[in-house]
């Protein structure tokens, strides 16, 4: 039994730094010494708020105490019984929460390869989660994507896009701060402005025709409809981000005229042939190999002694913030 601290949401716009008592790993799971745990500022953002619909299923899931994250990363500091795969000192990244230490299946540890740092293997989360819209957008070789939102999910969901094979991905944010975090990642077109404004640029950019994918990357339930009339004829919209209010969601009525098809990927739609143990080491190959760029996407670091602190810079400065780093290391 170990003396350990975690991140705890105990209201709307509440959060402490908690003691907790972790025990020893149980059959096939490990014990973790957390290094490093990155925010999902948007997920956590949305909880934090609590800017979610009463009743909705987002209403359901979070209730107090409430402990945030889904990425950290670590070193495995004990076995239990059962576990071969991994050892005392391996190095893994895990979906667990902002907290000094965690226990988790070995199954649902990923270890991280060398040469590969601990910060780039946080992004593993969010990889993975826009790993599951890139499997159902189905890119092929000559595809014209656009990916409406620059952050975490818009980030990665162009990186995939490109590392498929898209002869075009252009992305769209009016906040143009979000967009520079592309650069040096890939050969990516940037437009700074709202999606309902750059129709015509994008058919432009993409050889006279709307793109014929579009992810929709931004959580916001008005964005959904402008991002419908981006898509080319016979197109393919896929819906990437979980809004707090879904029933404010409209469609247009492209989705009629021009044959539109619809499709939403969230985190937990895993099956045999695409799941996290298969796309954990595709994406570190990936940027082991270049292929998938993280050049300076994290934006900020913080100890963990201070949460209140974390979450004011995430909310307050929303359009600066991309990868935030918590320090669970003195």
């Amino acid at each position: 039994m170990s003396t350990e601290k975690r991140f705890a949401f105990t209201g709307k716009e509440a959060v402490e730094l908690q003691t907790f008592e972790l025990g020893e790993p149980g059959e096939k799971s490990v014990k973790i010494r957390t290094v490093a745990s990155m925010v999902s500022t948007g997920t956590e953002g949305i909880v934090f708020r609590r800017a979610f619909t009463a009743g909705n299923h987002w209403d359901q899931w979070v209730k107090y105490p409430f402990f945030p994250g889904y990425s950290a990363a670590g070193y495995v500091t004990a076995v239990g019984p059962g576990v071969s795969r991994l050892k005392v000192g391996d190095r893994v990244v895990t979906r667990n929460g902002h907290a000094s230490a965690s226990i988790a299946p070995e199954d649902q540890c990923y270890r991280i390869p060398e040469g590969l740092s601990f910060e780039d293997a946080l992004w593993f989360a969010f990889a993975k989660i826009t790993a599951m819209g890139a499997r159902v957008a189905r890119y092929q070789l000559g595809d014209r994507v656009a990916v409406v939102g620059a952050g975490l999910i818009g980030q990665f969901s162009a990186r995939w896009a490109y590392a498929a094979g898209a002869a075009k991905v252009v992305v769209i944010d009016p906040v143009a701060e979000r967009l520079r975090y592309l650069e040096g990642a890939g050969s990516f077109v940037t437009l700074a402005e709202p999606v309902a404004q750059c129709y015509e640029k994008l058919a432009e950019i993409c050889g006279g025709e709307l793109p014929n994918i579009v992810v929709e990357a931004t959580g916001s339930a008005r964005v959904f409809q402008d991002a419908l009339k981006a898509v080319g004829r016979f197109g393919k919209l896929v819906l990437m981000t979980d809004t707090g209010t879904p029933e404010e969601q409209r469609l247009s009525g492209e989705v009629i005229t021009r044959g539109l098809t619809i499709v939403g990927a969230h985190d937990p739609q895993e099956r045999p042939e695409w799941n996290s143990g298969i796309i954990a080491p595709l994406f570190f190959g990936m940027c082991l190999d270049g292929r998938i760029r993280l050049n300076g996407m994290v934006s900020h670091h913080f100890s963990y002694r201070n949460p209140a602190e974390v979450y004011r810079t995430c909310m307050e400065e929303r359009n600066t913030v991309m990868g935030v780093v918590i320090n669970w290391e003195e």
